[in-house]
């Protein structure tokens, strides 16, 4: 049956409404359905396996259904993933459904048309669903022939940013301008530790969609005027133009820090954590302007640094404390 493998979650402290909701969803042909009376355990059922519909009261102990909604929404930011939510309910003032539907609430069910109304609203909202994913597949499918068709030596096909080849020749641009206006260079990288790791465990996928999310994460952290770049697989890199080399520290960036160390990121397979790394390099007319080969590993320098000891690296480059050079 087309409905059967649709993941639903229904979060229900009532018993006998949950028997309503059971033997409807049985009768449409939904089969994998999941149930709980707690909504800390239906976000956390969530986070190990997404659902493309939640069905749940809107008063139930602990959190409200608006909250509930809220902190799904939450969960979805920066991927493709659209969750379906149903509020049951006895309301129908309008205050109540209009504080619902800025909370992003999908569709509600009086729990008084349960037998005869649930089932077909399950069943749009199926529909809805599979188109959106269906929409979502083609389009990743259409922005990947792009970056097929756009200059394919430049691009990372995974993430589509700029890959070591573009990193080398952006850096070298900036190097430039820099010394031609008296100011910072400034070079933050961002290091994955753990990949190999999660890549023995869930594969290739993972690691891709995994990537994509960190890519994703890391620019809306950053000015929209800085350059993000993907150079390795492990390694993303923003190339910056600051006017002061006091803009170019630990604390200046500590909040990319904070936002991405053993963070857990949506796959497909789950939340996967993290482990992160963020090293930051400045050069000046006091440091003298490297190549952008020799800037590039004093960045990955520091994250060796920043790995070790779990916090962010930031220093001047250097060029007596380099120690090798970055894979072509």
């Amino acid at each position: 049956m087309p409905n059967a493998d649709m993941p639903i979650l229904v979060v229900d402290d009532a018993k006998f409404s949950s028997a309503i909701i059971a033997k409807a969803l049985r009768s449409g042909g939904f089969n994998d359905v999941r149930f709980t009376n707690n909504p800390l355990q239906a976000l956390r059922s969530l986070e190990k396996r997404p659902a493309r519909i939640v069905i749940s009261d809107w008063l139930i102990p602990s959190m409200d259904g608006i909250e509930l909604t809220q902190r799904v929404r939450a969960m979805e930011e920066g991927s493709e993933h659209r969750t379906y939510v149903i509020l049951l309910t006895n309301r129908e003032e309008l205050p109540s459904i209009q504080a619902a539907l800025e909370a992003d609430v999908d569709d509600f069910l009086n729990k008084a048309t349960l037998r005869t109304q649930l089932l077909p609203r399950v069943l749009v909202a199926a529909r809805i669903v599979s188109r959106h994913n269906d929409l979502a597949d083609d389009n990743r499918a259409l922005l990947k022939r792009i970056r097929d068709f756009q200059t394919t030596d430049l691009i990372d096909s995974v993430t589509g940013l700029g890959n070591l080849k573009f990193t080398i020749e952006r850096l070298e641009e900036l190097l430039r301008q820099a010394k031609a206006r008296s100011q910072v260079a400034c070079l933050l990288a961002v290091g994955v530790n753990n990949l190999e790791a999660i890549e023995k465990q869930y594969g290739q996928s993972a690691i891709d969609e995994l990537t994509s999310g960190i890519g994703a994460r890391i620019r809306q952290l950053v000015r929209p005027m800085d350059i993000l770049t993907h150079p390795t697989d492990t390694t993303f890199t923003v190339i910056m133009l600051q006017d002061d080399i006091n803009n170019c520290t630990s604390l200046s960036f500590r909040r990319i820090f904070d936002n991405l160390y053993m963070h857990s990121f949506k796959t497909s397979e789950g939340y996967i954590p993290v482990v992160i790394g963020v090293s930051i390099c400045a050069a000046d007319k006091d440091s003298g302007f490297p190549d952008p080969e020799a800037f590039l590993q004093f960045a990955y320098d520091g994250l060796t640094r920043s790995f070790d000891t779990g916090m962010v690296t930031a220093q001047p480059f250097d060029a007596s404390a380099q120690t090798r050079k970055p894979d072509a």
